[in-house]
């Protein structure tokens, strides 16, 4: 006699197995002779009779046999299960006959186009579906994949799309389940529509859903015209509610969402019309009363006094009820007292409202708890870097007291070091013990590469082509001090430099810092102002600057804060070489006031720097190479000369700020806005002029990027006349006038501003792109700091000492780990240039800067 159990037909388990079972067993023995288990292919039997409890001698039991039958189901191994059961010699065989469920060989999801099976799968973990290849079939996770599927498609703005399932058996016990996906038209929010006792307008309630919104130019790339019922909902609670009660409708009642889908006109822009089927969203809502503060008052708060702490709240008598100022104040309210140890503090509030006069009274009682104390501080994964280099970095301190805003200030402050990857708000904690009151902060850290030895080369704007040996480290030995040496030699530059910084002199907050170079750097110009050689085309060399020197600095921050006063010294021997024909007049009659005697060959073998540099900077980035949020700004004065000695006297005031947002409208704080601004101006004081090689010229990757390196200057005309043996003019034969050559020179500004502006977005890992545009000026600001040019005179041409550059584009950048700087290929767009005639002898010249570039460069843009 044979009894089957399929799913969905337990109940039938009495009829099936009892009955029959009963009626047969009255002429056999009362027991079961043996049980056997046939069917099973992958499942081991040993597996299956843990699941049944009858043995062999037991008695013969239909209902326990029941039991058995319900438990090896629940096990989920088997599509079906039945029991045969026959006459033995001493009692009854028993046999459970199973066949088990088909295992999965493979998943396919032909059609879908909008997400790929990544995505798939990790809405599958998100939902907790369970399905993965190689697992049983089962129904039921069958239903919950395509209800899956299905979100995923309402995710991405396919809510019309279907998903049904195809399963082909593979013999002997496999399936192959296919997901066919039709994604069907992208159906986008076309309209929102506000119903009942709305108060606002119409676009005012729109502004206040943050996460839904209808179709439009921002929302293609945001994504928030796709229409998601959970999201919608959250989106009315979190948003739209919160914006009535800033308005005093703390009684608001918003209905559930209605929505269809119609049919919509088209616009006119191909990539931005919208789509022809649209989602109709109307949302009903009964705005109620307004009401208004008649009292607000803080009490039992015996650390700050409850009148300053009302002010925190920016309410009196008679105003508005604003929710969101009080929840801003509350918060405020318990980081101040998280700042003095006070962590556990909480509030509790009354409220007393007069339903006449729609009004309402708040009392916050205060409950201070007690004040904590940090017991411990543990860094951990800091195998290099001491112990005590991370904690002279902490504002907090063993057995002061816990403070929530230095907690993090200091994790700020470990970030600026470089020394390790950026530490975010999952790899630090404060685990307070109530029983002692104290607090134990752990730090974990990553820490970076800290030395190097590279070898570079290449091309770049600044260096020409290049090769170049370096040794780096920012972390001497795990001590937080800091080495440099490097060797570069390239067309244009060559550098030795050997740099050393202690930042925390003799173990105080000190910091000094050491270098010395030897330096030679090729000026050219371009053929941006038509200075190029006739015969390779290439940019003619202006001069050769070489400068050997050291430089000693030393700072120190203000108090517990982020900025830092300090000052630097720098000694400087400048020899100028190689001047153009062109540029040799203007050049040498500047280096007359710079020589002895007046010779400016003297000053050509080299001129004395003595220049001290006061500084004060603040910098509350947070991190060292690749900031997404804080400023920086530097400011500093050079003066050089006068009673510290040298060949001149100048004064070089400077001011560089940047600023970094983490972009939260586009990308949810992903990318990043960056800003920089960079002013600087120079004068010379007593008989000093502004020498050339200290002028202002701006362009290349750290100023404009669209113009090449230092193309960027005011020009001016020289006229030299030309002198006999005798030192009498000599006189043109043809005109008889004297003979005066006239030459076009970059003369160089005294004043300069830059503005830059990046949007920074990761791709993944190292790699990343950038939009950019770049915008500045160089001028000069007082003609008469030129100088004098002995016989020479100099005519400044007005329209290059005015034309603003603007340079826009795209970079790719790439992370090179040797030497943590990337390597960046722009593409950039002049829209702003030179683009004019000047006259040079009797015929005028036409001057028109390039309107786009492409180049490649290792180095940060700011």
């Amino acid at each position: 006699m044979v009894r089957v159990l399929k799913p969905g037909i337990c109940h039938l388990v009495g009829l099936l197995v009892l009955g029959p079972l009963a009626l047969a067993q009255a002429p056999q023995r009362n027991t079961i002779q043996h049980i056997e288990i046939r069917g099973n292919r992958r499942i081991p039997e040993d597996t299956i009779r843990f699941y049944i409890q009858a043995h062999d001698g037991d008695a013969f039991d239909p209902a326990r046999l029941e039991l058995d039958l319900r438990a090896l189901y629940k096990a989920n191994f088997f599509e079906t299960i039945s029991i045969d059961e026959r006459d033995g010699d001493t009692g009854k065989i028993v046999t459970f006959v199973v066949k088990e469920k088909p295992l999965i060989r493979s998943i396919e999801y032909p059609g879908a186009k909008s997400f790929t099976e990544s995505n798939i799968l990790d809405h599958f973990k998100q939902r907790k579906v369970g399905l993965t290849v190689d697992s049983q079939y089962d129904p039921a996770k069958i239903r919950m994949a395509e209800r899956a599927l299905k979100e995923l498609l309402n995710l991405n703005g396919k809510p019309l799309g279907t998903v049904h399932t195809e399963i082909e058996n593979i013999p002997p016990s496999s399936v192959r389940v296919r997901f066919v996906i039709d994604e069907g038209p992208k159906v986008r929010i076309g309209q929102i529509k506000f119903v009942g006792d709305k108060v606002f307008h119409d676009g005012e309630l729109k502004d206040g859903l943050k996460l839904t919104k209808e179709r439009g130019l921002m929302t293609i790339f945001k994504g928030t015209d796709k229409y998601h019922r959970e999201k919608l909902e959250a989106d009315i609670e979190m948003n739209l509610k919160q914006f009535y009660k800033e308005h005093g409708y703390i009684q608001v009642q918003i209905g559930e969402p209605l929505t269809r889908i119609f049919e919509g006109s088209r616009g006119f822009i191909p990539m931005f019309r919208k789509t022809k089927q649209q989602f109709y969203v109307e949302i009903p809502i009964d705005a109620g009363d307004q009401y208004r503060i008649s009292g607000l008052k803080v009490v039992d708060s015996k650390l700050f006094k409850p009148e300053a702490l009302e002010r925190a709240f920016g309410l009196k008598k008679g105003d508005v009820a604003n929710f969101k100022k009080i929840k801003d104040a509350l918060e405020q309210i318990k980081k101040l007292y998280g700042n003095y140890g006070y962590i556990n503090m909480s509030y509790l509030p009354e409220q007393n409202f007069d339903e006449q006069k729609k009004t309402m009274d708040l009392t916050f009682r205060i409950v201070e708890d007690r004040q904590f104390f940090v017991n411990q501080i543990n860094f951990t994964g800091n195998t290099k870097t001491r112990d005590k280099v991370m904690r002279r970095e902490f504002l907090l301190e063993e057995g002061k007291v816990f403070s929530s805003v230095l907690l993090d200030q200091s994790i700020l402050r470990l970030n600026q070091l470089g020394f390790f990857e950026r530490i975010e708000e999952k790899d630090y904690n404060a685990k307070p013990d109530d029983k002692t009151g104290t607090v134990d902060v752990g730090v974990k850290v990553k820490e970076r590469s800290q030395q190097s030895i590279g070898l570079t080369g290449g091309v770049s704007g600044i260096s020409g082509s290049f090769l170049g040996l370096n040794y780096t480290t920012n972390n001497f030995r795990g001590r937080g001090e800091s080495f440099e040496f490097s060797v570069t030699g390239g067309t244009r530059t060559t550098d030795l430099i050997v740099s050393f910084t202690e930042p925390y002199l003799f173990d105080t907050r000190t910091s000094m810092g050491l270098s010395v170079f030897n330096q030679r750097y090729r000026f050219d110009t371009f053929s941006t102002f038509g200075f190029t050689s006739v015969v390779s085309g290439q940019p003619l060399e202006l001069f050769t600057q070489r400068t050997t020197g050291s430089t000693l600095t030393l700072s120190r921050p203000l108090r517990y804060s982020f900025w830092r006063l300090g000052a630097s010294y720098t000694y400087q021997r400048i020899g100028i070489g190689r001047i153009a024909a062109g540029f040799q007049s203007f050049a040498l009659n500047q280096l007359i006031g710079f020589a002895p005697g007046g010779n400016p060959n003297a000053a050509l073998k080299g001129i004395i720097r003595s220049e001290v540099t006061p500084m004060l900077s603040y910098n509350s980035t947070n991190h060292f190479f690749n900031p997404t949020r804080g400023s920086s700004l530097n400011l500093s004065v050079s003066v050089s000369g006068g009673i510290l000695g040298g060949d001149f006297s100048m004064i070089r005031p400077s001011i560089e700020f940047r600023h970094f947002i983490p972009d939260k409208w586009l990308s949810h704080r992903r990318n990043t806005v960056g800003f920089r601004f960079l002013g600087q101006y120079i004068q010379a004081y007593g008989a000093s002029t502004i020498p050339f090689f200290d002028r202002f010229f701006i362009g290349g990757e750290t100023t404009i990027r669209g113009f090449d390196i230092r193309s960027i200057s005011p020009m001016g005309i020289s006229f030299t006349p030309h002198f006999d043996s005798a030192g009498n003019p000599e006189i043109d034969l043809n005109t008889g006038l004297p003979r005066i050559d006239k030459n076009l020179v970059p003369v160089g500004g005294d004043t300069l501003g830059i503005v830059n502006a990046e949007y920074r977005i990761p791709i993944a890992g190292p790699l990343s792109v950038a939009a950019f545009y770049d915008i500045g000026i160089t001028r000069v600001s007082r003609p008469k700091s030129l100088g004098g040019f002995g016989a020479s005179t100099l005519q400044l041409i007005g329209p290059t000492n005015s034309t603003v550059r603007g340079s826009t584009g795209a970079e790719i950048q790439f992370l090179l780990p040797v030497i943590s700087a990337p390597f960046r290929l722009i593409f950039a767009f002049n829209p702003q240039v030179f683009d004019g005639f000047i006259t040079l002898g009797t015929s005028p010249l036409h001057f028109r800067e390039p309107r786009r570039d492409i180049k490649f460069t290792i180095g940060r843009s700011f």
